[in-house]
């Protein structure tokens, strides 16, 4: 049975935001994201849609905005390389040389490309109701989320799941003491190296949301090992 609570508070919100009250499809499946959760879908059947993002600089509330957005799915612990995303986003602000030097998007690439609101539509279709998954998911979820309230008046609606905090809690159950200390470090180069991940065409988007699914898919057959078996349990270690 849908939630009409939910469903009818985020109508409304859109329709104050944009002052239209028909949504693109895109956006309509966001009201029936959490009635499609099953949270005891067992984590080896389910999809996931792993994403990583690249923006101006790292402060939000100073006008930092989203460049670009990656991501790739995996389905029953299968990274469909076929149904990939990636987009480019002109910002419609200036571009830090010191961003440009991380990941090598110039203002030249960036003016070229659309803007936001076509983006996020394309990605909303792409993730419908899976669970999302990045490394440090608070940081892209923070830029995702401003620009969906920007644009469409909410934010995502989508279970989001941490690998960093996934890697903490696997961590804690191989008995970390015995563990060097810096390999407990949860930036995603030393948790790639820790598991045996080698990373992707790092700072680009789309290589590493690659690289955090290689990560992912390793991890759902550590996790299950341990007894996380289902969404509801993995969501209970790494659900931001």
């Amino acid at each position: 049975m849908l939630d009409f609570s939910n469903t009818g508070k985020l109508q409304k919100l859109y329709a104050r935001h944009t002052g239209q009250n028909d949504m693109p499809d895109a956006v309509r499946k966001q009201l029936d994201v959490k009635e499609a959760y099953w949270p005891e879908t067992l984590i080896s059947n389910a999809p996931f849609v792993i994403f990583d993002t690249e923006t101006t600089g790292l402060n939000l509330e100073g006008g930092d905005r989203l460049l670009s957005l990656g991501a790739v799915k995996i389905i029953a612990g299968r990274i469909h390389m076929g149904d990939a995303f990636y987009e480019l986003i002109d910002p419609k602000r200036p571009i830090p040389t010191s961003s440009i030097f991380i990941h090598g998007i110039t203002p030249g690439i960036a003016s070229a490309r659309p803007h936001i609101s076509g983006v996020l539509l394309r990605f909303l279709a792409y993730i419908g109701s899976d669970v999302i998954v990045a490394h440090h998911a608070c940081f892209d979820m923070k830029f995702l989320n401003c620009a969906m309230r920007s644009c469409f008046g909410f934010p995502i609606q989508n279970r989001v799941i941490d690998t960093a905090l996934a890697a903490a809690w696997i961590w804690r159950m191989e008995k970390a003491e015995l563990i060097d200390e810096t390999s407990r470090d949860t930036r995603f180069d030393a948790v790639a190296a820790h598991f045996g991940i080698t990373a992707v065409d790092r700072h680009t988007a789309f290589g590493d949301a690659l690289s955090t699914a290689l990560l992912f898919q390793r991890f759902i057959n550590i996790l299950n090992r341990n007894g996380v078996k289902t969404l509801r349990q993995l969501v209970r270690i790494a659900g931001v």
